[in-house]
This record gives structure tokens, C-alpha cells and sequence, in this order.
């Protein structure tokens, strides 16, 4: 093991603060891409009121299992 000197110790310090610091940097605001349509959001979220979330992932759950049934 190597040995442990005064110098060694800060930069290992020094380290773990910049470390710590870009950790805990504030995200950046998000970026703004113009106005937003808040009655076209309103639509689409009505729209998905009927909208079966689950039918994909059972659809593909389906298709895998049956996936070799069409085999000669």
C-alpha cells in the first residue's frame, strides 16, 4: 500500500470536494421551445382517457409466446 503523505491526502480531499460539488450543482433550467398549446395538451390528455395503457405490453407479451406457432 502505498504511503500516505500530507500531499496525497489533500489531493484526495480536493477531489472529493469537486466530486461533491458537481454532484450538487443545481440542474439547469429546462429549455424553452416556444409557447405552449395549452389547449391542444387539454385534448390530448381527454383523448387518453379511453386509452388502454396496458393493451401494448400484453399485446407483445402475446405475440411472444406465439411467436413460433406459424412454423412449418
Amino acid at each position: 500500500m502505498p504511503e500516505l503523505t500530507l500531499e496525497a491526502l489533500a489531493a484526495r480531499v480536493e477531489a472529493l470536494e469537486q466530486k461533491v460539488a458537481e454532484l450538487t450543482r443545481p440542474a439547469p433550467p429546462a429549455a424553452r421551445r416556444g409557447p405552449v398549446d395549452w389547449d391542444a395538451v387539454q385534448k390530448a390528455l381527454l383523448e387518453l382517457e379511453d386509452y388502454d395503457f396496458d393493451a401494448w405490453r400484453e399485446q407483445r407479451e402475446y405475440d411472444l409466446k406465439h411467436a413460433n406457432d406459424h412454423r412449418p
